[in-house]
Parts: C-alpha cells; structure tokens; sequence
C-alpha cells in the first residue's frame, strides 16, 4: 500500500468505514458513518507482508453495540492516517478484486458489496488526500471556532470596555463587570 509513491509506514493506520451518504452516481462517499475495523499497517507483522483489514457488521439480534456497523447492501470506504503527518488518505481500491475465489472486476464501489463472511482479496488502494471537517464531513467545511464548538460562530459576548470577546457567558460576566 502506497502514499504518494512511499510505502505505508508501521506506524501508519487504515481504517475502515460505513459510508452513510454517497454522492449521486454511488462512486464516492460523502460522508463517514462508523469505523468498523482498524490496523496499524505493520507488515512485518502480517503474513508474507499482507495485512488483513476487518470490516465488521451489525449483529443478527440487532445488538446496540453494532448500530451503524455494515450491513448486506453496504460498501466499506477505507482511509489510511498517516501519523508522521498527521493527514488522513482516502483510498480507492482497485485492480481485480476476488471474493474467496470470485473475481470481480466491475470497479469500485460494485465489487465491494459487504457479506457476512466475506473474505475480500484487493489488489491496490491508491491514497488522495483528503480533508474531514469537525462533523467528519469529507470535504465539509466545518471547523472548531474559537469557543471550541463545531461550525459555532465564535465569542457571542464582547466587553465594550476592553474590547475582548468572550465565549461562555459567565466569564464575560466576571471579568468585562471587573475590568
């Protein structure tokens, strides 16, 4: 597995994910559900250098725990961190793709239809790097304001005295009424 022609690192991680909203033709997905399976991507720790990647499913007795794990009918997205720069990679998996012994070669997303048991032998996933906003919106636009809130509006209570701006309301209270 590579990043930009680099070999993933043993201290690099690749998850994988349940995409809860596609884009229009199904080709990419637009927003993250849940992280269903992990590894640090230590191939000296693999079998002959390949590494397995788990992607879990909900439970047939429909246990809470497993909410928003795949089911039939979902297709797994699969990101990779790379922790040296701390930047996530969204993959695309492609070459022939087999299912135990039944090689699909239909592309992405159709050869990667989830199943219980299923077995997926991928040939490559190619990295393009990618931007999660705070909600973990692929590509959103949300960032943390200044209070620490997702997509906020930033200090709602400014001090006309000193002209600082606060976030919580008590604090502006007890400093702006002692300044």
């Amino acid at each position: 597995m590579m990043i930009d022609s680099n070999l993933v690192e043993a201290d690099d991680w690749v998850g994988t994910f349940n995409c809860e909203k596609w884009d229009a033709d199904s080709t990419a997905c637009e927003k993250l559900g849940r992280c269903v399976g992990s590894r640090k991507w230590n191939t000296a720790k693999c079998g002959g250098g390949v590494c397995d990647l788990p992607a879990m499913g909900n439970a047939a007795d429909g246990a809470p725990e497993t909410s928003g794990y795949l089911q039939s009918g979902n297709y797994p997205v699969y990101l990779i961190y790379d922790n040296s720069a701390g930047v996530y990679y969204k993959t695309i998996p492609s070459g022939d793709v087999k299912l135990q012994s039944d090689v699909c070669r239909n592309g992405y997303p159709f050869c990667y239809e989830w199943k219980n048991f299923g077995f997926y032998f991928v040939e490559y996933l190619t990295a393009k790097e990618i931007y999660l906003d705070c909600t973990g919106q692929i590509g959103g636009t949300k960032i943390l304001d200044e209070c620490g809130i997702c997509g906020g509006d930033g200090p709602q209570f400014r001090c006309e005295t000193t002209g600082k701006s606060y976030c919580p309301e008590y604090k502006y209270q007890q400093e702006c009424k002692s300044e």
